[in-house]
């Protein structure tokens, strides 16, 4: 079984957090945000989930958007396999990136960068890059519902429209030319407030777990990746890893509001 090292490309895509919106200019649930304490409030609770009804006076508020955009990631050994068998190992990932100006559900300009990569004990290195890197193109990521009717959560990650290739990533190992192609979901916890967000991509035998999720219009949207091996065809591919993805300041992906 080939098996070669995939770059994480998700996990930095972790925390694929709002940016700068207007506080109180709520878009439709999930959508990150602060929970801030208040003297007068429309929620009763510190996570902004439980609505102020009546007589009684909310003591938080809702303020979505995040105030500060930059975030980092930091991970492990990641794997990417494809059905066939073919595959990448990277020992660490590491990241970079920043909200999007004006969503509460989006990221961009996200790369990732990876390092001690091998497929079949040969280094694999991106273009440019010391050997054993892989770099990959920009990303985007955007949250949503895997399960609506069960406020289950996903980040979906993707190559940004200003990547014309429409790969996440290309590289070499010794001569074997491998690309990367296609949309990733990862769940993402709701309704905490946090700095950090852990993020474990889960596949076996080269499928992703989860593979769908809800669009905005409700029926269920395939999100795949797929992979290249020495210029053959495009086969689904799965990767595994876990990161840790850090903001500068908590936020919160709130599955109510």
């Amino acid at each position: 079984m080939k098996r070669v090292s995939l770059p994480a490309i998700c996990m930095i895509c972790a925390f694929a957090v709002s940016a700068v919106a207007a506080a109180g200019a709520s878009a439709a649930a999930p959508e990150y945000g602060r929970c801030k304490a208040m003297t007068k409030g429309a929620f009763l609770d510190s996570k902004c989930t439980k609505k102020a009804t009546g007589t009684k006076v909310g003591k938080y508020e809702w303020f979505p958007g995040a105030e500060k955009a930059k975030f980092t990631s930091s991970g492990g050994v990641g794997v990417l396999t494809t059905v066939g068998g073919s595959g990448v190992e990277c020992q660490k990932e590491s990241s970079a990136g920043e909200f999007l100006p004006g969503s509460n559900k989006e990221e961009a300009g996200v790369i990732v960068k990876f390092t001690g990569c091998k497929s079949l004990g040969l280094a694999c290195t991106t273009p440019g890059a010391e050997s054993g890197e892989l770099v990959t193109n920009e990303l985007d990521g955007l949250v949503g519902w895997e399960n609506k009717a069960k406020k289950k959560t996903a980040l979906e990650l993707y190559p940004a429209l200003s990547v014309t290739s429409g790969l996440f990533i290309e590289f070499s190992c010794g001569g074997l030319v491998v690309k990367v192609q296609g949309h990733v979901l990862v769940p993402i916890k709701n309704d905490i407030m946090t700095k950090t967000e852990n993020l474990k991509f889960v596949a076996a035998k080269g499928k992703q777990k989860p593979e769908k999720w809800e669009n905005q219009s409700g029926p269920l949207e395939t999100a795949i990746l797929e992979a290249s091996f020495k210029g053959g065809p495009f086969e689904q591919a799965g990767q595994q890893i876990a990161t840790v993805v850090t903001g500068e300041e908590e936020l919160e992906l709130n599955a109510v509001v």
